[in-house]
């Protein structure tokens, strides 16, 4: 006897109460997504801006030598007491090649009485030699405490730069003082390049070096008109109106840590001495809207699924569950290959930042490669050069070796199982997460596993990437994978010293959309489990007296 149906109310109503939990999922997603995107948004901006600041303040480094060791040539002090013309047009060449090996923009050397007396523009229309800077700050200070630094306009060039002066001493006596200009548009324009919105300011937080050409002179704060007349008199900054930058006067911009979906931009900072600070600033509205798409996709995903499984049971009561069963299994099949691959780039998104650190390591080492096999071979110091190439080559094939693991790991799955060895899964594992591992001060250890398992390769990492992933979440120092043979069987064993898990935890694990962190959706280990299951294994959880261990178990192929 076939049941009667529901009145047509109870449906309607039924129907009304899914759309509610529907809508409330997605309302709930969204807010978790946002909340995590930003979080990885302030991490990106962080290393970004450890990143920077490092590579800046090795520059500084560089041309805050020049003036000191300037300042004790013999050859100097004998130019600056003897004023012999030989001499001084000796100093002149120096200086001239001096300024082209370090890029400085101008070197020259002040008299006692700030007179400039040699130049490495000495040959040019707008040459030094001859001019009084006895008025400019740098000068000033360098001969009464010895060094200064001063950011100011070119007296005749008007361009900014940063002036890195050092008393010149003969026992007690004063003989003059040397001057490096240095020019940041090589490193402003490296930031356009890569299109990272960086700047650097002062103490006031006045911007004296910025990717974005038009922000020069602009302030992150408001200035007094006090402040404002004497950043002008003592930077000579001209007649620029030094008005707030505009993200900062309309409020979009939040440091990190204090970041809500209120602000557009997040902010993060590192000092590089002298009161001077670069900062990374980083849109949030993209990665937020990136962010809330997935959750939905998943909230949507998982909408789908019920309402197939529904759809199924209405089916099958009507006689015709077959066909319909084998229609929705196919349609879930590519919904669930959407979502790991989903998972798959969201966790691509949180190792972006490590991995872009793991490249640019390298590049700083080939720039610098470079310059030394040219200076190399224009001494003819040929072998030395040729030495100087091979690390480039040798720095080169570890860029590839990031890449192609970068690469691999972000491409769809085939779904074609077969002999994996387990071994260069780890060791993707490995690199992909490397930058993380050193930046938690974490270690992953391997053990035996020189086996080969039956599974598709890119899948098995995202495996492995996520449980590693979850270790360090959980605050892990010690992370190790142990693959052992059992007759036909493999078991890879993730373990870690971590947290561990609470028996509330275990028992919601694999569920969906259970989770015990703050800015999770709780479908990562739902997708492992599925994807091992694909591959005719088991994923589960062990209870170890420290921290937390997981189990892969495959078939070993044969």
């Amino acid at each position: 006897m076939s049941s009667r149906p529901l009145p047509l109310f109870v449906r309607l109503a039924g129907a009304g109460v899914a759309a509610l939990v529907l809508v409330g999922m997605l309302y709930a997603s969204g807010r978790v997504a946002t909340t995590q995107a930003i979080d990885s948004e302030s991490r990106r901006a962080e290393a970004s801006s450890i990143l920077l600041a490092s590579s800046f303040r090795r520059e500084l480094d560089k041309f805050r030598l020049v003036p000191i060791v300037l300042a004790d040539d013999r050859e100097t002090r004998d130019a600056l007491s003897t004023r012999d013309p030989a001499r001084l047009a000796q100093l002149n060449r120096k200086l001239e090649a001096l300024s082209d090996e370090t890029r400085a923009a101008e070197v020259y050397l002040l008299d006692a009485r700030g007179v400039t007396v040699a130049a490495s523009n000495w040959q040019s229309e707008d040459s030094f030699v001859g001019d009084d800077y006895s008025y400019r700050a740098y000068y000033r200070d360098a001969m009464r405490a010895d060094d200064a630094q001063q950011f100011a306009l070119g007296q005749r060039s008007r361009r900014p730069g940063l002036y890195i002066s050092k008393r010149v001493m003969d026992g007690d006596r004063i003989l003059g003082v040397f001057v490096v200009k240095v020019d940041f548009s090589s490193v402003e324009r490296e930031w356009r390049e890569t299109a990272t919105t960086a700047f650097v300011t002062d103490d006031r937080g006045i911007i004296l070096v910025s990717a974005t050409p038009e922000w020069q002179f602009q302030t992150t704060r408001p200035l007094s008109d006090e402040e404002r007349t004497r950043a002008r008199r003592l930077l000579d900054y001209g007649e620029v109106p030094l008005v707030q930058n505009r993200l900062y006067a309309t409020g979009e911009v939040a440091p990190v840590g204090a970041a809500s979906r209120a602000f557009d931009y997040v902010e993060a900072s590192e000092d590089v001495g002298k009161g001077w600070k670069v900062h990374v600033l980083a849109p949030i509205g993209p990665a937020i809207a990136e962010a809330v798409a997935f959750a939905h996709l998943a909230v949507a995903i998982a909408a789908v699924a019920l309402a197939a499984l529904f759809l199924l049971w209405r089916v099958h009561r009507r006689g015709v569950a077959a066909r319909i069963e084998r229609e929705a299994n196919t349609r879930l099949t590519d919904l669930r290959e959407q979502l790991v691959q989903a998972n798959k780039l969201a966790t691509l998104g949180q190792i972006t930042a490590g991995v872009a650190h793991e490249v640019n390591q390298p590049l700083a080492a080939i720039s610098a490669y470079t310059s030394n096999a040219r200076t190399l071979l224009e001494r003819d110091k040929r072998d030395d050069a040729i030495a100087a190439i091979d690390q480039i080559g040798a720095l080169t094939e570890r860029i590839g070796l990031i890449t192609r693991e970068l690469r691999g790991f972000a491409r769809r799955a085939s779904g074609e199982i077969g002999p994996v060895a387990v071994e260069e899964a780890l060791a993707g594992t490995a690199l992909l997460l490397r930058d993380r591992l050193r930046m938690r001060g974490a270690e992953f250890v391997t053990t035996g596993s020189a086996i080969a398992v039956r599974a598709e390769r890119v899948r098995l990492e995202q495996v492995l990437v996520n449980l590693v992933q979850n270790a360090l979440d959980a605050g892990a120092r010690t992370i190790t994978a142990t693959v052992k043979e059992n007759g036909d069987r493999v078991a890879i064993t993730v373990a870690d010293d971590g947290a561990g898990l609470s028996d509330d935890m275990r028992a919601t694990l694999f569920m969906p959309f259970k989770t015990s962190k703050q800015n999770g959706l709780g479908l990562g280990l739902v997708i492992c489990r599925d994807i091992i299951a694909d591959f005719g294994g088991t994923l589960k959880a062990n209870t170890p007296a420290v921290g937390a261990e997981f189990v892969i178990d495959l078939e070993r192929a044969r």
